[in-house]
């Protein structure tokens, strides 16, 4: 009976992530984190059919990944952690060049997390006024134009020096985007620059460090403030996915 429960319970998940994977724009983490969630449900309902069968070889098999769940959300906690006390960024972020990682754009209007991160580059701009922006982000499928152009057209409309702005066009990932800002630079400055400021969004501090340090490169970083909270917490936990990602192939 607990097995059908189990089973019962994986079906769920898996139409629910499914419903949401597909409905709930800029949720699609949720419906992998859903589904994910069956997927556990339905191995504990497949140990316990194997129980009655093969009992010594289903509580082995338990225990097992018992264990690794155990690891996995240990490792969790502790990437967790560390995000936290990355997101106040930079005690001093001055830099001369500050590259302002890209979000996704609305047809032609910048969604909400990349308003909030255009929102931080003003105070930037403001705060450093010597600083060159680098505006790095590529054309998604449901964009209509780059990143980096609506990124320069929100800023300049409310009063930024243009000349203090650069376009980078093509980047689709964190990882390009340090990449291919620090060829920008180097190409028009005639100098790769060993420090740079990043401002991005509080929860994408940390993995944009580690990219960049990769990269070769120093960063001090600027967040950008998350206002709603329940995507915050969704894209906190993408961001510790993201962190492992960066760690074992960065």
């Amino acid at each position: 009976m607990q097995a059908r429960y189990w089973l019962f319970a994986a079906l769920g998940l898996f139409a629910l992530g499914v419903v949401v994977w597909l409905t709930i724009y800029g949720y699609q983490f949720l419906g992998f984190l859903l589904c994910a969630a069956g997927a556990v449900c339905a191995v504990f309902g497949v140990l316990d059919l194997l129980q009655k069968r093969f009992p010594k070889t289903a509580t082995w098999l338990r225990r097992v990944f018992a264990g690794l769940l155990a690891v996995f959300l240990l490792l969790s906690v502790a990437t967790g952690v560390w995000l936290g006390v990355s997101m106040g960024g930079a005690e001093d972020p001055a830099a001369e060049f500050v590259v302002v990682l890209g979000a996704g754009v609305n047809g032609t209007v910048p969604s909400q997390a990349l308003r909030e991160r255009l929102e931080a580059a003003q105070r930037y701009m403001e705060e450093y006024p010597d600083a060159i922006l680098i505006l790095s982000g590529g054309q998604g499928d449901n964009e209509n134009l780059t990143e980096a152009e609506c990124m320069y057209l929100w800023l300049t409309e409310r009063g930024a020096d243009p000349e203090r702005l650069r376009r980078e066009e093509y980047a689709t990932s964190t990882e390009e985007n340090i990449a291919y800002s620090l060829d920008l630079i180097e190409a028009e400055f005639g100098v790769r620059p060993e420090k740079i400021g990043v401002i991005s969004a509080e929860y994408h501090l940390l993995r944009a460090s580690l990219l960049a340090k990769d990269a070769g490169v120093e960063t001090v970083c600027y967040p950008s403030h998350t206002k709603n909270r329940s995507f915050f917490c969704l894209m906190f936990v993408r961001e510790i996915f993201g962190v492992w990602y960066a760690l074992v192939l960065g």
